[in-house]
This record gives structure tokens, C-alpha cells and sequence, in this order.
């Protein structure tokens, strides 16, 4: 059985370019190289394979056989993996790090996250991602314990002792419930109070350890998972304050009621962005960083350009005396 003997990544670009050229003037164009070193460089490679690659006696132009077709497409992958080799030995070469971990509040809304995200996949292909959506207070843990580099978190939620932090656009928390629940629903004798009622609180500890901010009703279910309380509110049980823009598709279809409560009228959440001090994040982590300062739910500015070595100016910040209002959920 014979064996190919060794390939250049040369020859296979030069496979590629005709393949997609159509023939091999046009790939020689393209290459800037003759004509004839193409056709050369094409049939050193069928006689390393031992396969015919195009056939040439049919058409005018050659056309690739069905096995040319297949060793095109394996040809593909492996240049794309030397492209992707390469742009990871680059991105080490400018200390590019190989992996950006983050902690992200589930009260920062999925749009914003997701435009974030689907930019620094952009800017940063090579660079891997380990995203943990915590609820409140974890976000600090996750950053303090060196499970994430960067936190997303509310300055209420936060020691920021050991932290570097920077501001960005808290979310509005909205008091809302389902159609049918009886909050929702017009009232002869006047508003009812939102206290009577279950209510639907995020929480991150146990039982009898939460620290109640917004919390308001003496019938209290403590979740935390933000994807769940949500499930729970549309199927119309309890009511609570959830981030305007996570429910605003909800209330646009009816799914939910936004509420006009005289004893609970919702606030911002503030939020930060931190990480320690000790250990600061690389070229990456901090694009990912000053890209939050500038995203917003309504709207936004332009993404941080990245340089070598690193440019842009510093992002906003806060200390740890810096006032926030505190959020109420």
C-alpha cells in the first residue's frame, strides 16, 4: 500500500487557490507565481498521493475528481488549524492570554452580555472564554477565589477590599407579574400591597442568612437562579423586581404586567466591574473591561481598539468609598 510522502503547507495552498480560482492561470494570478509552476506544484502532489486530483481531459477547465474534492476539504481544515495555530503563537508573543475567565451577576441583562461577548470573539478569536453566571454575592467569590479574573457584580453585593473596580451602566429593576395575578389585576378599594403577596427573591445563601435589600412581602420564595424566577413569574406564581430589559419582551407580548405598586416601586442595580489587584488581567481581559464601560442596554459607544503594547485610555473608576443607591429586586 503506498504512502504520501511529506506535505508543505505551500502545496496545499496552492491546491486551495486553483480549487477555488477555477484554473491555474487564475490561481498563478493570484499567487503571483507562472502558470506553469502551478500545474508543476499540482501534479508533484497527485504523485505523492497517487491520485488524480482534477481531471483534465474533460472540460477546458480542470475540474476536481471526487477524491480531489474530498482532499480539498481536509486541505482546508488543516490550513485552517495552522491559521489558528499561528494567530495563538502571535497572541502569546504580545502576552495575549490564553483564556479570559468571567463572573457576570445574572441581573446583567443576556443582550448586553451576549454584544460583548460576540465582540471579543471577534477581537479575540484565539482567546477562550470560561463564563459563570452567579447570583450577587458569588460573583465576588468566584473573583476573590481566582475561579474568575474578572467580576460583574453590585457594589452592594461586594467587598471591594484587594479589588480594582469600574463603573458601568447599572440595569433598572422593574416590579412586574403575570396578567392573571391579582396585583395585575384593576382594584375597586384601591391598589393592593404588594407585602400581601408572595414574593419572588434572588437569592445566594441559606436560609437565614440573606441580607434583605428590596425584599418587602412577608410570604417570600428565595431562588436563586434568575432563569428560574423568571419561568415561576410567568406561570403566574408570586410576584418580584426583575431587570427591565430581560423581561421588556414579556410585557411588549403580555406574557407580564409591569406593576404600579405604592409600596415598592423598584430601583437601579448598580454594577461593577472588578478584578484583583494582584493578579490584573492580560491585553484581553482588560479590552473585555473597558468594553462594559462603554455597553449599555439603550445604547452604546464604540469598542476599545487594542494595541502593542496595550493603548486606550484608562477606564473609569470607583473606589471603595464611591456611593451607590442600593438595588432593589
Amino acid at each position: 500500500m503506498r504512502s504520501p510522502t511529506t506535505l508543505s503547507v505551500e502545496q496545499l495552498l496552492v491546491l486551495l487557490t486553483v480549487a477555488e480560482a477555477g484554473s491555474f492561470s487564475a490561481a498563478a494570478k493570484r499567487l503571483g507565481r507562472a502558470t506553469s509552476a502551478i500545474s508543476y506544484a499540482i501534479d508533484t502532489l497527485e504523485g505523492q498521493f497517487g491520485i488524480s486530483l482534477f481531471d483534465r481531459g474533460t472540460t477546458r477547465k480542470p475540474k476536481l475528481t471526487q477524491q480531489g474534492e474530498a482532499i480539498v476539504s481536509e486541505a482546508r481544515a488543516v490550513i485552517h488549524s495552522i491559521e489558528t495555530l499561528r494567530a495563538r503563537v502571535r497572541g502569546f508573543l504580545d502576552e495575549l492570554e490564553p483564556e479570559v475567565s468571567l463572573a457576570v451577576d445574572s441581573m446583567l441583562p443576556g443582550d448586553r452580555l451576549a454584544t460583548l461577548l460576540h465582540e471579543f470573539h471577534a477581537q479575540f478569536p484565539t482567546v477562550s472564554v470560561r463564563l459563570l453566571v452567579q447570583t450577587l454575592g458569588s460573583v465576588e467569590h468566584m473573583v476573590r477565589s481566582g475561579f474568575a479574573t474578572i467580576g460583574v457584580g453590585s457594589l452592594v453585593h461586594m467587598d471591594l477590599t484587594g479589588f480594582r473596580v469600574v463603573d458601568i451602566d447599572g440595569v433598572n429593576i422593574i416590579p412586574v407579574a403575570a396578567p392573571s395575578h391579582p396585583l395585575a389585576q384593576p382594584n375597586e378599594a384601591g391598589p393592593l400591597r404588594s407585602s400581601d403577596f408572595l414574593q419572588l427573591v434572588l437569592s445566594d445563601k441559606p436560609a437565614g442568612t440573606n441580607r434583605d435589600i428590596g425584599v418587602v412581602s412577608l410570604k417570600t420564595w428565595r431562588i436563586n437562579d434568575q432563569a428560574v424566577r423568571h419561568k415561576l413569574l410567568l406561570a403566574g406564581i408570586g410576584w418580584c423586581g426583575m431587570p427591565e430589559p430581560i423581561v421588556r419582551a414579556d410585557i411588549e407580548a403580555g406574557r407580564l404586567v409591569r406593576l404600579n405598586l405604592r409600596d415598592w416601586r423598584g430601583g437601579e442595580h448598580t454594577l461593577k466591574a472588578v478584578h484583583r489587584t494582584d493578579t490584573p488581567p492580560g491585553p484581553a481581559g482588560r479590552w473585555l473591561i473597558e468594553r462594559l464601560a462603554t455597553l449599555s442596554d439603550g445604547r452604546d459607544r464604540p469598542a476599545p481598539k487594542i494595541g502593542k503594547p496595550h493603548e486606550g485610555k484608562e477606564p473609569r473608576r470607583s473606589g471603595k468609598g464611591v456611593s451607590a443607591r442600593k438595588p432593589r429586586k
